[in-house]
């Protein structure tokens, strides 16, 4: 047996062994744990995580969990960051958005570019956005940043970030070059917008108050990819404290960190090739009584047999609609 496998077996068990903690801090929902559980397993084996410690992993996932967010790589709330021989979690802006609306709130995030029509107005406590969008033109220069936020008694925070104050972010962000060092483009290269929406997302919900579970989001993050240094936290965090405090904390450079993007499983896979809707995709595995154990031996018939069985599973649906 490979190193490799000897250490999923170990990532899977100790996961396993998590559950009825993972299946407490999602509320109590079974089927959303298993689900959790599952993915979790997928992207805790991916092996750009291989030099990171198994237990350093299984916190990772659980920190996610903690946060209420998904690790599916489609709904994209968080990824796993190597970080010497441990992990640790980035939260995206569709992540930071979830948390926010979890508790009631309304977030808005949209990109100003140079040929939109743009006003910000402050008339003491009444803050004001007039945005038109200009449709006529292909230019996409960036100007702004902008994140909104409604409370559920309606009270509205604005904030804006021009292109200078966005790059100072990226300055000090440990993927904020051009390339990393495989050469690849960055994140930031690559993605400039999506993370000018995040940093502006992060930069509003710190002023909001969204309770623990955005403080963790925030300081876990900029812990890891929005820092040129990594953070290492005492094991008891006073959040409130980390999230007031002037005093800088003492630092450690840190090697450049990946953000990891997992692959889809071979079955998602098999499934996306055909174009299978999310509720065919769940009446097959039912009908065809798939599980997670069972996952592997069913592609390993073959991609002809497999789709015997699917031109099967089409033929009975049809055959129940016309009795």
């Amino acid at each position: 047996m490979s190193a490799l496998t000897v250490r999923d077996q170990a990532i899977s068990s100790g996961l396993v062994a998590k559950q009825k903690m993972i299946t407490s801090l999602l509320m109590g929902d079974k089927s959303k744990s298993d689900k959790f559980l599952a993915t979790a397993v997928k992207v805790a084996g991916d092996s750009k995580l291989s030099a990171c410690k198994v237990e350093s992993v299984i916190d990772a996932c659980i920190l996610v969990a903690q946060l209420g967010l998904d690790l599916n790589p489609v709904i994209s709330h968080a990824y796993l960051v190597p970080y010497k021989d441990s992990v640790q979690v980035i939260v995206t802006a569709r992540g930071y958005t979830a948390i926010a609306t979890r508790t009631g709130w309304k977030i808005k995030s949209f990109i100003v570019y140079e040929d939109d029509f743009f006003n910000y107005e402050i008339n003491g406590f009444q803050e004001t956005i007039t945005f038109r969008k200009n449709l006529d033109t292909a230019g996409e220069t960036f100007k702004y940043a902008v994140a909104m936020a409604e409370s559920p008694d309606g009270e509205l925070y604005i904030e804006v970030m021009n292109k200078g104050q966005v790059d100072k972010i990226r300055a000090t962000s440990q993927s904020g070059g051009k390339t990393d060092k495989w050469g690849k483009p960055t994140i930031w290269e690559q993605w400039y917008d999506q993370q000018a929406l995040k940093t502006v997302i992060k930069r509003l919900n710190k002023k909001l108050p969204l309770g623990e579970q955005m403080m963790l989001a925030i300081a876990s993050d900029e812990n890891t990819i929005e820092t040129v240094e990594a953070i290492e936290s005492p094991k008891n965090v006073d959040l409130n404290a980390m999230m007031q405090t002037k005093v800088a904390p003492k630092v450690e450079p840190i090697k450049e960190a990946e953000v990891i993007e997992p692959e889809l499983s071979g079955l998602e896979k098999f499934f996306n090739g055909r174009g299978m809707t999310d509720d065919e995709k769940s009446n097959f595995i039912k009908w065809a009584n798939i599980t997670d154990e069972t996952e592997d031996g069913f592609l390993a018939l073959g991609q002809g047999k497999c789709e015997e069985i699917l031109e099967e599973f089409y033929a009975e649906k049809e055959a129940d609609i016309n009795v």
